[in-house]
């Protein structure tokens, strides 16, 4: 409790040392900021490389990129920033995307849908963003899925993982961990479920107790979209969770989970870019060396506190 207090205290001295010289003054820089920078500076990581674009006059283009620079400003010390502003490219892409391709727009829950139903992402690169999961991001989307999907069932996240085989086939998975797998003393239990659910994502053959489940690449794909990207968005949107690295409990563990956000969600952005037949679409080689060269970044960088 005195640690909680203490940085209680250290938050409102920050705004209180403002309220008396203004922003423009460097506030103080708190405990795990300095660890993180000091752990930048010594691993040699790049942390994140962007992936070189061509030229065009599309204005829709030109409003992406200006979102995409925003989310490069935020980096390196806010990771959870810049997940926030290329969900904005995602969310346009997958608008502009569901129109070319049925006609007509969609709400966003029905255009996550969409694509995961329907939209051939590249298979290989698919595979590298579901494969490289961290822990963090791991236990937050067991809590969110397996732990509290009783209350979601019918809405929220619970509505967007239902329907058709592939909703079928999470609600066994989840309702296997739920019963058995995830059974026990927290958070021993907590975190085997959340390991049992990364070697899901990776399509793995589980075996849980006498059943045996593999989720296919577009159940795969819906948990992405459906049950961990829109979800972290939706709480940053509406203020349910808290700002991470103002914490007391933060750690670097901590930045590992929105920085795995802003990758994957731009991954996903160079994956429907790529596919999308315009002149400034990547090539699919190029979008799956860079998605891999980024994950190798972060995971020099965080070392073992990115499977801790």
């Amino acid at each position: 409790m005195g640690d909680r207090t203490h940085h209680r205290r250290e938050r409102l001295h920050i705004i209180e040392e403002w309220s008396r010289t203004g922003v423009l003054a460097e506030r103080r820089t708190l405990p795990i900021e300095q660890q993180f920078r000091e752990r930048v500076a010594r691993t040699g990581s790049r942390l994140f490389v962007p992936l070189a674009l061509a030229h065009s006059d599309d204005v829709w283009y030109h409003t992406q990129i200006s979102y995409l620079l925003e989310a490069y400003d935020a980096l390196p010390a806010r990771p959870d920033l810049a997940f926030d502003s290329v969900w904005k490219v995602w969310e346009s892409t997958v608008g502009l995307t569901v129109v070319a391709r049925t006609g007509k727009p969609r709400n966003i829950t029905d255009s996550l849908r969409y694509v995961s139903d329907h939209v051939a992402l590249d298979a290989g690169t698919f595979e590298t963003v579901v494969a490289a999961l961290p822990s963090q991001t791991c236990e937050y989307l067991f809590k969110r899925i397996v732990r509290e999907r009783r209350a979601a069932k019918g809405r929220g996240v619970g509505l967007r993982l239902a329907g058709g085989a592939d909703g079928t086939a999470i609600e066994r998975l989840l309702d296997l961990m739920e019963g058995g797998a995830a059974q026990g003393e927290e958070p021993a239990a907590a975190r085997r479920g959340a390991m049992l659910l990364r070697r899901a994502l990776a399509g793995e053959l589980l075996r849980i107790g006498t059943e045996e489940v593999r989720l296919s690449a577009t159940a795969r794909l819906r948990i992405l979209l459906g049950g961990l990207l829109y979800t972290a968005r939706n709480e940053r949107y509406h203020g349910e969770s808290f700002s991470p690295f103002y914490s007391s409990a933060a750690s670097l563990k901590t930045y590992t989970h929105p920085h795995y956000l802003f990758l994957a969600t731009y991954a996903l952005v160079l994956l429907l870019w790529s596919g999308g037949g315009h002149a400034y679409s990547p090539r699919p080689e190029d979008v799956a060396r860079n998605v891999a060269e980024n994950i190798g970044e972060a995971r020099t960088l965080y070392g073992r506190h990115w499977l801790a």
